[in-house]
C-alpha cells in the first residue's frame, strides 16, 4: 500500500531541505579538511577548517531560521488581526535569534 500523495510530498521536501541546509553550511569542507592536528575541537577558529560539529550547528541555525520565516508565511495567511500580530512577531524574532547565533559562530572562527 503506497502512502498517500501529501505525505510523500512531506517526505520528499524535509530530506531536500536537509541535504540543502548540509550542502550550504559546508558539508563538503568539513568531510575534506576535518579537524586537522587537534580532533578534539568542536569549534576551530579558522575559516578555512570546519568539523563536522560546526557543519551540524549551522545547519540547525538554518532550520531556526526557516522556521522563523514560515512563521511570517502563516502570519501573511492569517484572518485573525491579533494572530497575525502574534505570528509576526515570533517569526522575526527566531529569524533574528537564528542570525544572532550565526554571528557569534562567525565571531569564534575569527
Amino acid at each position: 500500500m503506497l502512502p498517500n500523495t501529501g505525505q510523500l510530498a512531506l517526505i520528499v521536501a524535509v530530506c531536500y531541505l536537509v541535504l540543502y541546509f548540509l550542502l550550504a553550511s559546508g558539508l563538503f569542507n568539513s568531510i575534506i579538511e576535518g579537524p586537522g592536528q587537534n580532533p578534539s575541537q568542536f569549534i576551530v577558529p579558522s575559516r578555512s577548517v570546519q568539523t563536522i560539529g560546526e557543519t551540524i550547528v549551522t545547519t540547525m541555525i538554518l532550520f531556526i531560521g526557516m522556521c522563523g520565516a514560515f512563521l511570517l508565511y502563516k502570519a501573511g495567511k492569517s484572518l485573525n488581526p491579533k494572530s497575525q500580530g502574534g505570528l509576526l512577531a515570533a517569526g522575526f524574532t527566531i529569524i533574528g535569534v537564528a542570525l544572532i547565533l550565526g554571528f557569534r559562530l562567525v565571531a569564534i572562527k575569527t
